[in-house]
């Protein structure tokens, strides 16, 4: 069935013309009427109304007034609309912790001057309590928590590849409208 047909407003309109043609007919049958003199009184009357409605004299002072309170309408209909849309904020601000290349990762988001997010604050932590993680060991290649005393293994470009990383999850899990194959 067709979606337009499961409206609610096409099913009561739909039925109550129905319900009144058929009700017309059987009265009409019941006082041995010719049926078809109320639908072609039915069809008069409404020839007849859309004719004194055409022919009606409208000042054009009217038509100005309901254009600028038409244009109003819209005008504050789209400031209401425009509040609420600015008050919603995007899903992908809540992931902020992930498990990229071995590390634990944490960051927030900052807003550029042209409204965009980028990620900031990007640290690893500490896969076992959660600390961030401190930088230190031979030539800085280390990681260590300070809380626990982990160790991990650091390379330069985790930072930067991390980042990669996560700009591509927040792209593919909140971005991507195609099916996944």
């Amino acid at each position: 069935m067709k979606k337009w047909t499961k409206n609610p407003w096409v099913l009561g309109i739909g039925t109550t013309v129905i319900g009144g043609v058929l009700l017309s007919l059987a009265l009409d049958w019941i006082n041995g009427v010719d049926w078809l003199s109320t639908i072609s009184t039915v069809m008069r009357f409404i020839l007849n109304a859309a004719i004194a409605f055409l022919n009606f004299k409208i000042k054009v002072w009217w038509l100005l007034i309901v254009i600028a309170v038409i244009v109003i309408a819209l005008f504050i209909v789209a400031k209401i609309s425009d509040v609420y849309s600015k008050d919603v904020t995007p899903t992908f601000l809540h992931y902020t912790k992930d498990n990229v290349l071995g590390f634990s990762w944490e960051w927030v988001y900052s807003k550029t001057y042209d409204g965009k997010y980028t990620i900031s604050n990007l640290h690893p932590v500490c896969t076992k309590c959660g600390m961030r993680l401190k930088q230190g060991g031979s030539y800085g290649l280390g990681m260590k928590c300070l809380r626990c005393n982990t160790t991990k293994d650091w390379k330069d470009s985790f930072i930067t590849d991390a980042q990669m990383l996560i700009n591509d999850n927040i792209r593919k899990k909140y971005f991507d409208t195609q099916p996944n194959k």
